[in-house]
């Protein structure tokens, strides 16, 4: 919840069905403090404050979506707009899903169509709704087996070959290394500092491994509401520095991404993991330390792109999903949701 991402993308297609990218600009606009709480808060407030946030998240985005137009001289240039918005519930469980900003109101407001609301037919067929970004994967970063985002939530993309795909949330990441370290006053670890300053504390690292969440068998997702309820409770026990919990649950992360990438390597005989080449996006990249430790204990290849590309991957994944939905093509995975089929996700707003 650290921003809205806004990325102006050119999407292309040759006659063979490979497709093309370029970012051409992009930013990350920062909530102010009051979006950011009422955000965090949300899921314990009435239905007549979810229903208003979300008519009034649709204008605040439609908002920064002008002045993002304005400022790089877009105006007239833009097909459509795919927006995912701000994922409040997620119970796939419970056959619901919910990401607030009101297409209708984003469209109203920037006289463009709007695509958004991607998930919701994903989970009424039976599907987890995520993760969404395979497609993406699949026909934009063919050339990696593996495709992994470092997020809120870790997760990852395995590409099988033949047009088939896997995926699914594999871990919680940035949710509770920002959590960890409120505790010092910051809203993030810069760099990994704190972390590295640290030491693993070996019972509470065996704890966390055990989580019944890493027995589970794909198709499977994680919410924030697990993070909170389940895994933060956990920390409470260890009469522990904060570094070393921040050490310690760094540790664990990496462990289970390599554990996770092997374990795919062996369950779709992909041949060894130190074969395979890892893309590794999303804001996790930034934590210097956690980096390091992926890479110093990988089998496999990991290969950090642009920093663009890095920020802004799943920015663009999004708008493909829109142009996909735009052209009336699948662009949710049943391969990787678990859902009955395949399908067309998302609503337009004209």
């Amino acid at each position: 919840m650290d921003g809205l991402d806004i990325a102006y993308c050119i999407l292309s297609v040759d006659e063979e069905g490979n497709w093309s990218y370029k970012i051409e600009k992009a930013e990350c606009l920062e909530y102010p403090r009051k979006w950011h709480l009422r955000l965090a808060n949300l899921t314990m407030q009435n239905a007549i404050t979810y229903i208003k946030t979300h008519t009034y998240f649709g204008h605040y985005t439609a908002e920064l979506v002008n002045a993002f137009l304005d400022k790089h001289g877009l105006q007239g240039q833009v097909d459509f707009i795919a927006s995912h918005g701000q994922t409040i519930f997620h119970q796939p469980e419970n056959k619901l899903t919910s990401q607030i900003g009101d297409g209708a109101a984003i469209a109203a407001i920037t006289n463009l169509p709007v695509i958004s609301n991607f998930r919701t037919t994903d989970v009424a067929l039976g599907g987890q709704g995520a993760p969404i970004v395979p497609i993406g994967d699949m026909l934009l970063f063919p050339a990696f087996r593996f495709c992994l985002n470092l997020g809120g939530i870790a997760n990852i993309t395995v590409n099988l070959g033949g047009g088939k795909m896997a995926g699914y949330d594999l871990a919680a990441a940035n949710l509770v290394l920002n959590k960890l370290v409120e505790p010092l006053g910051v809203d993030f670890d810069n760099g990994g500092a704190n972390a590295r300053a640290g030491h693993v504390d070996t019972r509470l690292l065996e704890e966390l491994d055990r989580s019944w969440y890493y027995k589970k068998e794909p198709p499977k997702t994680l919410g924030g509401g697990w993070v909170r309820k389940v895994l933060m409770p956990t920390f409470r026990h260890y009469r522990i520095s904060t570094e070393d919990k921040l050490r310690t649950y760094v540790e664990h992360l990496v462990g289970q991404i390599h554990r996770d990438i092997a374990q795919c390597c062996e369950d779709y005989e992909l041949g060894d993991p130190a074969d395979q080449k890892v893309l590794v996006t999303g804001g996790g990249v930034f934590n210097d330390f956690l980096l390091e430790r992926l890479k110093d204990t990988a089998d496999a290849e990991i290969i950090v792109p642009d920093e663009t590309l890095i920020k802004f991957k799943e920015a663009l994944i999004i708008g493909l999903i829109g142009c996909l939905r735009w052209r009336n093509e699948t662009n949710i995975l049943s391969s990787v949701t678990g859902a009955t089929r395949n399908s067309i996700g998302g609503e337009i707003y004209a």
